[in-house]
């Protein structure tokens, strides 16, 4: 089953704390991937720091992902896949990883991926060009932090 993949040049993913089946993350990932595969991930690294840490401590490889992006793919199937695939275990580590040890890189990600909605509403058009691309830049260079920190 092919799914479209967002463009996140012009759409943000889905929020961290977006469950997909019992996994927090999963979501956020699979758009950067889909996404990454077709070429519309904009800013976005698809297996930055975060999404390593979680696929590690779900016991899934950023190989094994990248191919179940590519054959299957559908949030279905990654529901499936990982709910047969991940322990209890590894899924309680895998969102607490997220949720808590890292808490503070999904809060700072919706504060910036919801702001220029919430903007948009109060500002004159030429502001909102402005804070539309601070935040974008403010993306990148969170995206550049996030992405090569180790955790």
């Amino acid at each position: 089953m092919n799914v479209t993949a967002p463009d996140l040049a012009t759409t943000p993913q889905r929020s961290g704390r977006t469950m997909l089946g019992r996994f927090a993350w999963l979501a956020r990932l699979a758009d950067k991937v889909r996404a990454d595969h077709a070429g519309t991930e904009g800013d976005y690294v698809a297996y930055c720091g975060l999404s390593t840490g979680f696929l590690d401590r779900a016991g899934v490889s950023v190989e094994g992902f990248d191919k179940l992006i590519a054959d299957v793919g559908s949030d279905a199937d990654l529901t499936r896949y990982f709910d047969a695939h991940v322990s209890d275990a590894q899924r309680e580590a895998a969102n607490r990883f997220v949720l808590d040890d890292m808490k503070s890189h999904p809060d700072e990600q919706d504060a910036e991926e919801a702001a220029p909605k919430i903007v948009s509403f109060i500002r004159p058009r030429n502001a909102i060009s402005a804070l539309t691309r601070r935040s974008a830049l403010l993306n990148r260079q969170r995206n550049r932090h996030l992405c090569g920190a180790d955790v």
